[in-house]
This record gives C-alpha cells, sequence and structure tokens, in this order.
C-alpha cells in the first residue's frame, strides 16, 4: 500500500533566530578561516579608532590652531586628518573585501553540508515536503545569508563598536553633558526594538509565502503536460496570481514596518544634537570646556545616530538573512538516516512477524508477514493495488522504519545493516524509472568513476539497448533531455536495465517493470529481465504474467496480508485467489494480473 503524500500546509520554522544565535550557528564554518577572522577584526579595532580619532583632531585644531592663529598648527592637523582619512578608506576596502571573501568560503561550506544533509534525510521527509520548498532552502536561504555576510557582520561590528567608542569619547569630554544630552537614547532604543520585533514577524511570513509559492511553482511545472491536456493552465494561473498577491502583501508589511524606523530615529537625532547645542552654550562656563572641546563633542554627538542609522539600513538584509538563516538550520536539524551498521554479504532474506503502518493512525500496510527468501532465488509479489507490495520492498530498501518484527538478511537485522552496506548490493528497476538529464553513460553510471565507459556499454547491449546507442554518432555521449523526454517508454526501460547491470547488485528488485511498456519493448525488456535476474536473489512486483510463471515462488498479498505461496503450477491447482486473477486475465485475453 503506498502511503498518502502529507504536505505540510505552513511553511513553519521551530525557532526565531536572533544575530548572536546566529553567529554561533555560523562560527564552527567562521572558524575554519581563522586567520582571515582575526585579520577583519584587527582591520576593523584600527578604522573605529581612527574614525574617533578625527573629532579630537578638529578640537585641537580650534583650540590650539584657530583661537591662537597659528595656521602652521591647523595645516598639521589638516595633513593628519588626511592621513587618517585615506587610511580608513583603504581599511574600510580591505575589510569589506575579506569579508566578502570570507562569506562566499562560509557559504560554500554551508551549502555543501546542506545538499549532502538533505541527500541523507530519511523518505518520510520527502513525503512531507514539497521539492519547491526544500529548493528554497538550499538556494533563496542559503543566498540571503550571503546579503548577511557581503555588509551584514561588518556593519553589526563597526556600528556597535563605533556606538561605544562615541560614547567613551563623550564621557571622557563631559560626563554631565552626555548623561543629558543622551538622556532620551533609551526611549529611541526601545521603539527601534518594538518596531523591528513587529517586522521581523512579517519578514518570516514573507519567507513563508515565497516557500509556497516556489513549491506551487515546481509543482506546476512537473505536472504542465497534465494540466495542458485537462484545459486547466488558467486555475492554476489563477491559484498563482493568489499566492502571488499574498506574498506582495507580506512585502509590503515589510516595507511598513521598515519604514516606521526612519522617523523614529530622525527624530531622536535631531533632539539628541539640539539638546547638546543648548546645554554647550548655557553651561559652557560650569562644564569647564573649551571651544574647542565643544565642537569635539558637537562632532560625536552629530556622528552617535550615524552607525544606528546604517544599521537600520542594513535592518532589511538582516531579517531577511535571520528568516532564511531560520530555515536553513530548522533544515540541518533534520535527522538523517543513520550510516551506521554492519556490513554483510547477502544470503538467505527472512520476514519474521512483519507489520508496519506509515502512522499511528493508519491501518496496516503490511500485516504479520513471514517468509524466507534464499539466496538466488526469484519471488514474485502479487496482488490488487494497495494489497503491500510496494511497501513490501520500501521496507527491504531500508526506507522506512520498520513497526513491529525484523527483516534479515544474512541472519542480521536489517536495522543492524549499514545503509551504505545494504543499498550498494540492491538494484532498483521502478514502473517509471526516473532519467537524469545529461548522457547515456552518466544514466548508466550515474556518475561512479570506478566505473569504466567500456562497462556500461556493454552492460547497455546486454539488455537489448543497441538500438538506443545506434541512434547517434556520439555513441555513450548521446544527449539525454531532463527525465529522458527523447526517449520512448521502453527505451527508459531498458536504459535503467541497464544501470542495474552495470552496477551488479546482489539483490535485484523489479517494480512493475513492464507495466507501462507495448508489446515489442516488452519482448526487449523481457529479454532484458532474464539477463539482469541471472545468479541474482529477485523480487518482482509484477502484473504480466510473463514475468511472474518463471519465478521459483510466487506470494499473493490481499489486504497486507500474505494469502498464498507457491510455484505458478502449484497455484493454480490450488484454485485460490492466484488461479482468479489468472483465469479472469485469460478471460479478458489479457496476460496479466
Amino acid at each position: 500500500m503506498s502511503h498518502p503524500r502529507q504536505y505540510i500546509d505552513e511553511d513553519k520554522v521551530k525557532s526565531l533566530m536572533t544575530l548572536r544565535q546566529l553567529f554561533w550557528r555560523l562560527w564552527p564554518y567562521m572558524s575554519r578561516y581563522k586567520g582571515s577572522v582575526y585579520t577583519i577584526v584587527a582591520m576593523v579595532l584600527v578604522f573605529t579608532a581612527l574614525g574617533r580619532v578625527m573629532p579630537y583632531l578638529f578640537g585641537y585644531a580650534v583650540d590650539n590652531g584657530v583661537a591662537v592663529k597659528d595656521m602652521s598648527i591647523v595645516v598639521k592637523i589638516a595633513i593628519a586628518y588626511f592621513l587618517c582619512e585615506m587610511t580608513r578608506v583603504t581599511l574600510g576596502l580591505l575589510h569589506t573585501f575579506r569579508m566578502e571573501k570570507l562569506g562566499n568560503r562560509v557559504l560554500f561550506d554551508l551549502r555543501e553540508t546542506l545538499i549532502n544533509h538533505v541527500q541523507r534525510l530519511p523518505t518520510q521527509y520527502f513525503d512531507r515536503n514539497p521539492t519547491g520548498r526544500i529548493v528554497t532552502r538550499v538556494t533563496n536561504d542559503v543566498l540571503s545569508l550571503g546579503d548577511l555576510f557581503n555588509q551584514g557582520f561588518t556593519a553589526i561590528f563597526v556600528c556597535t563598536l563605533e556606538m561605544v567608542a562615541i560614547s567613551v569619547a563623550m564621557l571622557l569630554l563631559s560626563p554631565v553633558l552626555t548623561a543629558w544630552t543622551l538622556a532620551l537614547a533609551p526611549l529611541a532604543a526601545y521603539l527601534s526594538i518594538k518596531v523591528s520585533q513587529r517586522a521581523r514577524f512579517y519578514f518570516s511570513e514573507t519567507k513563508k509565502k515565497m516557500a509556497q509559492q516556489n513549491a506551487f511553482t515546481a509543482e506546476s511545472l512537473n505536472g504542465m503536460k497534465v494540466l495542458q491536456l485537462f484545459a486547466q493552465t488558467h486555475t492554476r494561473q489563477n491559484r498563482f496570481g493568489e499566492l502571488s498577491n499574498d506574498y506582495k502583501e507580506a512585502q509590503l508589511n515589510t516595507v511598513r514596518q521598515f519604514a516606521l524606523l526612519w522617523p523614529i530615529i530622525g527624530f531622536f537625532n535631531v533632539v539628541t544634537v539640539a539638546s547638546a547645542l543648548l546645554f554647550c552654550s548655557l553651561y559652557q562656563e560650569s562644564l569647564g570646556l573649551t571651544i574647542g572641546q565643544i565642537t569635539t563633542f558637537l562632532l560625536l554627538v552629530q556622528s552617535f545616530y550615524q552607525p544606528i542609522r546604517t544599521l537600520l539600513e542594513r535592518y532589511n538584509q538582516f531579517q531577511n538573512s535571520l528568516a532564511g538563516a531560520d530555515r536553513i538550520f530548522t533544515l540541518l536539524s533534520e535527522p538523517t538516516e543513520s550510516e551506521a551498521g554492519q556490513m554483510i554479504s547477502v544470503g538467505d532474506i527472512e520476514f519474521k512477524d512483519l507489520s508496519f503502518r506509515y502512522s499511528p493512525q493508519d491501518q496496516y500496510a503490511l500485516s504479520n508477514v513471514n517468509m524466507k527468501i534464499e539466496r538466488g532465488q526469484s519471488v514474485a509479489l502479487v496482488g490488487r493495488t494497495g494489497s503491500g507490495k510496494s511497501t513490501f520492498i520500501s521496507l527491504l530498501q531500508k526506507l522506512y522504519p520498520i513497526s513491529e518484527g525484523a527483516i534479515e538478511i544474512s541472519g542480521v537485522p536489517l536495522h543492524d545493516i549499514s545503509i551504505l552496506s545494504l543499498r550498494r548490493q540492491l538494484g532498483v528497476v521502478q514502473q517509471d524509472p526516473f532519467i537524469f538529464k545529461g548522457t547515456l553513460l552518466s544514466n548508466i553510471t550515474l556518475h561512479d568513476e570506478s566505473m569504466s565507459e567500456e562497462r556500461a556499454k556493454i552492460a547497455l547491449l546486454r539488455v537489448g539497448g543497441g538500438k538506443i546507442l545506434n541512434r547517434s554518432d556520439a555513441g555513450m555521449k548521446m544527449r539525454i533531455e531532463e527525465r529522458g523526454s527523447n526517449l520512448s517508454v521502453g527505451e527508459k526501460q531498458i536504459l535503467s536495465f541497464a544501470r542495474v547491470l552495470a552496477h551488479d547488485p546482489k539483490i535485484l528488485i523489479l517494480d512493475e517493470a513492464t507495466a507501462n511498456v507495448d508489446s515489442e519493448s516488452e519482448k526487449i525488456i523481457q529479454s532484458a529481465t532474464d539477463e539482469v535476474m541471472k545468479n541474482r536473489t529477485c523480487i518482482v512486483v509484477a502484473h504480466r504474467l510473463s514475468t511472474i510463471v518463471k519465478c521459483d515462488k510466487i506470494v499473493v498479498l490481499d489486504k497486507s496480508k500474505i494469502v498464498e505461496v507457491g510455484r505458478h503450477e502449484e497455484l493454480l491447482a490450488k484454485d485460490g485467489l492466484y488461479a482468479k486473477y489468472y483465469n479472469a486475465g485469460l478471460a479478458q485475453n489479457d496476460l496479466t494480473i
């Protein structure tokens, strides 16, 4: 029984990640390049320190140059200012370049980790999540982290240091004046944080809507032929319009919240500078500040909100990156298939009191199955749709964890066997084989560099693929379009048989491999079937009688249970369910059961 695919309606994340949490999640990747990280930190420290020196240079020039009309001091300060500014420009360029370079390295490693993780996720994860959503994680969400590296981390580090440095510099000049001037700063911070929290929510909504739109688009493109045949493209277009409008509204809500931040920061900037001017003019003597020191203080006050403004300019980018990071690390937290276990040499396969259901709410797809398949034996599985055939072979491939009972191979329970060891000894030919865009060679070898072109070619010829090979002068380098669109159904099956034969598995599973082919192709594929079944343990899920009768054992499944076992002649003699299937097929002049 094939279980229903359960999609998640909402693209939920498990947490709302902060910048601090994100930094520590990324640190294992960044720590691989500690030299670059420490160099960037050093350059940023010098960059920030030079920025705070310049207001003092202006103040010194006013008190010791302009006030006493000593222009030589002014000239020297001008030269010092020029050198400081040029050094800052150079350091700004260098630390930005090095941060982007570091970011590209980290994202490359993260993307490799993400792809590797996705390939090791269990089948249940792909049953629950549409392809478009997963593609969004690997592409858009990783790209959003790239934006954070390009400007984000540097901006956060530089602006935070600048605010601290400006505050310290102001306190050194006059603690009292600093306290009066920055009295409203906590209120500004509070309001900014409240607005930012609302914006964060809308950013998450935006990412969710984007993932839904991508998933819908991917599904529509994959099913385009069906939509066109049933003239339903307009309905899908209408639905896409609804999803696109939802995304637009979520994006506009984000923009509205972000727009509120500018008036807040602008208002407090004006109030702060005006307060500094007022207090300096009224209490200059009591404060004990010179004109140059007042000039320095005013320059520091005016620059206090600039780093905040810069952070707000990056805010959109930060939230986009954080929303993407939530989804990336939520995906990375999904449990993968365990690769631990024993290496085995394939022998007998035994099913012991095996029962299985896809979820506690579902009925049993297999119930109390007991059977032994001896090494080298061929077994056919027969039964109506939903009787448990597909579940039977899915469990053998370790695609789902076994609920009750056990499957043993060579006496070793399946859960104790390494997945790599098991699947390297399994070959599967499906009813609808997946063909990759590439060449004949790459579709047979699956880019296994240890397999020679000659071996792949021999395998193709042995399963009757000479006609395919001769279609093009390119031979094994013949181009194959996406999903094998330039091949017939029968040719795709032949290619999948060649793939199995070339990899030489010990256990062969034929999952209704001849169900969708014409009679002429079936003859070729039947010959290919005989070829690949030689000297292998074979499990055949088939409707075609011609595929079944040659098997050593036929297992009849009905309502998730084994009801009959025997050879073709024995089961006919029993006059049971198998005989009923067989006679019904003959009566309809159709050699399928």
